[in-house]
């Protein structure tokens, strides 16, 4: 029995049931029975509990209910915490001058250019009512993760409306002084109606003084000690910038000589330790940064760094607390599939093979392995293709964590003419890189080598209708441009370069929502038609967006270095094997378009699509991750801040229509991911999912089809090879949040 509570200001008064019932009904909203979450509260506390503990109280016991009603319910109680840190309670909302004054004063929001007149506009454009409703997992994420708070007291600073004003504020404050005030007002509308995604480095840190927005590095090292030692540095300094970190070393292998054979070379281990150690070396969010090295299948080393995460390697050759991704292309594929023997050769024996073996020309790779394999006095080993393939992706499926890329498509399906040799930390990047000399050329406003940085976000399919997908398009790649200008770079070389490619990559997430919605699975004809729509309209109006985005600020500067300026459409070099697995015909004029990027000399950016997982913000808009099929109607997403249950939109009406990913065969969701990749630049964080439950062990035979099939519809990546063996428990499914970096590249 409860006769006493303490109150936030550790006042002790006498508890009256009347206050406890009237926030209930309030939060309830006539929807749900506020009544019994009341007395479960009550029931929960103790004699001399605080208000606080009462309040949350009332929110665990709607979230055990795991219905939308009452996770609404949660929500409302939960802005109601937010308000009562922030502010006092919702009485006691500020002004956004008043609230800008005091953030600025406080050193978490920049002192922006804006003068009072301005504030008081934007004043009349900011709705809190939006807030209350948010359901409850989109404010737990909030909470935990975005909003500005007090580490040390653990109170809450700010509210979702000032975050997402603050975020728009900051992003277009050097918009022409015309247009900037209509910039922000549809920014900000796009952002608190949960239309755009955003990465955490934004969340978090767009409106404050720190302006490390950096998604996600990929870079290349050449096979020399200063090289070498120049991306353990980039490593170091993206981590720290909020990035995450794709790593390919060009560099010899174990045994080789160095020089003049005076130094037996140790391997690439010991390089993959520097890596692992420079991205745990510093904190991002919650968690320590994250890596996917890339290797070459012409390693001789390739057995060894297969096994680099496995729990079983001996200790001195297990690497496990960073990620690994095989490097293939179509002939290693090939070879695989007749079953025939493949050469491993290092780069120092071969380099000029290694050059081919990243190129899109087939027939100067074959000639050269076919040169190299006659050349008796080239030092290499023979091993069977498909004992590598498979190797490889048992390993994938044991531990989770061995990625592939395809990239030889990655250099044929693309904008860019410069060399690509890897792709990031999640997979869905297609960058050129480039080593560099040495530190000084790191630190050149000039330099020789290149850093690949993308900028990301994503547009929530399903809520964004036909006739404004469009402008949500343009003010997506506006706010990547403007963070592309206003960002912080560690390097004078990286401001360089990613200021004169302007990559970016806006990606398509809720996917499976949409799905539900229209009542169409991942496995049928018309459904693989209605994703063919979905990626040609979200792929034909970023290139329209950035095209107005070229006639009003200019055309990215390095843009002869991509084959836009010739005309280049991404209709144009995709795997035209993928048209077998649909019928639909292509709905816009892309003509019109080429012609008009042609007559503009090109376009705003190098690169506009990639789609990447969305792990963390799916939990701020509420929806679906990325392109995957559902896990499971009810999924508990755990992380270092704590755990958030994640209900499929709609559920209590749509269940029956959502595919879940245990459930589909692969061939569907490769075939679904190639239609997507038809109209992507860049590459798919493309997840398969191996339902284990009803058999003891992996079919080498279909994780083989699995890997050729991708390869012949021009997959370019493949990202994680989920077991659903003995993870579904008591009617939902309990998965950590695997976010890179803090969430950079996941979103």
């Amino acid at each position: 029995m409860i006769n006493y509570v303490v109150k936030s200001n550790g006042d002790r008064e006498k508890f009256e049931a009347e206050k406890l019932n009237k926030w209930a009904e309030f939060a309830a909203h006539y929807e749900v029975d506020w009544s019994a979450i009341a007395l479960e509260a009550y029931r929960k506390c103790y004699d001399g509990c605080t208000t606080l503990e009462l309040h949350k109280a009332m929110i665990d016991a709607c979230v055990e209910r795991e219905d939308h009603q009452h996770l609404k319910m949660a929500g409302r109680l939960l802005i109601g915490t937010i308000y009562k840190e922030a502010f006092g309670g919702f009485r006691q909302i500020p002004s956004l001058p008043e609230f800008y004054d005091r953030m600025v004063a406080l050193k978490h929001w920049e002192a922006m250019d804006y003068n009072r007149e301005e504030l008081e506009k934007l004043e009349a454009i900011i709705d809190h009512n939006i807030d209350i409703n948010y359901n409850y997992t989109t404010l737990r994420q909030m909470k935990d993760r975005y909003l500005i708070s007090n580490r040390v007291t653990g109170l809450c600073l700010e509210s979702p409306q000032f975050m997402f004003m603050g975020m728009a504020m900051q992003n277009m404050q050097n918009q022409p002084r015309e247009r900037r005030m209509e910039d922000i007002a549809k920014l900000y509308r796009y952002l608190n109606e949960l239309k755009i995604n955003t990465p955490t480095p934004m969340l978090i840190n767009m409106r404050t003084p720190h302006k490390g927005y950096a998604s996600c590095c990929v870079y290349t090292t050449d096979d020399n000690v200063k090289s070498l030692s120049v991306g353990d540095h980039i490593a170091y300094m993206m981590t720290c910038a909020s990035a995450g970190i794709g790593s390919h070393l060009l560099t010899r292998s174990k045994g080789d000589p160095v020089k003049e054979g005076r130094v037996v070379h140790q391997g690439k281990l010991p390089y993959y330790r520097m890596i692992q150690s420079a991205v745990h070396a510093n904190m991002q969010a919650s968690r320590g940064g994250s890596a996917t090295v890339y290797f070459n299948v012409l390693d001789p080393e390739i057995f060894d760094l297969l096994v680099l995460k496995n729990p079983t390697t001996i200790t001195q050759k297990r690497i496990r607390d960073i990620d690994y991704a095989m490097i293939v292309n179509r002939y290693f594929v090939e070879k695989v599939a007749r079953n025939e023997d493949w050469m491993l050769v290092s780069l120092l024996y071969a380099p000029k093979l290694y050059e081919l073996f990243y190129s899109e020309d087939y027939e100067a790779f074959k000639a050269e392995y076919e040169r190299v394999l006659a050349d008796d006095s080239v030092k290499k080993t023979l091993v069977k293709a498909r004992d590598i393939a498979i190797k490889s992706l048992t390993e994938a499926a044991e531990t989770g964590r061995i990625y592939l890329t395809y990239i030889d498509e990655m250099n044929r399906h693309t904008p860019f003419k410069d060399t690509i040799y890897s792709s990031n930390l999640c997979l869905e990047i297609a960058l050129p890189t480039k080593p560099y000399t040495g530190m000084m050329d790191l630190y050149s406003d000039d330099p020789v080598g290149e850093i690949g940085l993308c900028s990301l976000a994503s547009i929530v399919v399903g809520r964004v209708s036909e006739e404004e997908y469009e402008d949500v398009a343009y003010y997506c790649a506006l706010m990547i441009d403007n963070v592309i200008e206003i960002m912080e770079y560690p390097f004078a070389s990286l401001a360089t370069t990613a200021q004169a490619r302007r990559s970016i990559g806006v990606g398509i997430t809720n996917l499976a929502h949409e799905m539900a919605l229209k009542k169409l699975s991942y496995a049928s004809r018309e459904g693989k038609n209605y994703i063919h729509q979905i990626a040609e309209r979200h792929s034909y109006f970023l290139h329209k967006a950035s095209l107005r985005l070229a006639q009003e600020k200019g055309n990215a500067k390095w843009m002869d270095r991509t084959k836009y300026p010739e005309g280049w459409l991404p209709i144009d070099t995709y795997n035209k094997n993928v048209d077998t697995v649909h019928n639909q015909e292509l709905l816009y004029d892309w003509e019109a378009l080429r012609q008009a990027i042609i007559a503009q000399g090109g376009i705003r950016h190098s690169v506009l699509e990639a789609m990447m997982p969305v792990e963390s913000s799916s939990q701020l808009t509420n929806t679906t991750n990325g392109l995957y099929p559902i896990r499971n109607l009810k999924v508990m997403k755990t992380s270092g801040t704590g755990k958030n249950l994640l209900l499929a939109p709609d559920m209590d009406t749509l269940a029956p229509y959502y595919d879940i990913a245990w459930n589909l065969d692969s061939k569907d969701l490769i075939e679904m991911y190639a239609i997507i990749q038809k109209f992507t630049g860049q590459a798919i964080s493309a997840d398969l999912y191996l339902n284990m439950q009803s058999q003891q062990t992996i079919s080498s035979r279909q994780l083989l089809s699995d890997f050729i099939y991708m390869m012949k519809l021009g997959c370019k990546t493949r990202y994680y090879l989920n077991s659903a063996s003995g993870i579904v428990h008591e009617g939902y499914e309990k998965v950590e949040d695997q976010s890179c970096a803090g969430g950079a590249c996941t979103l």
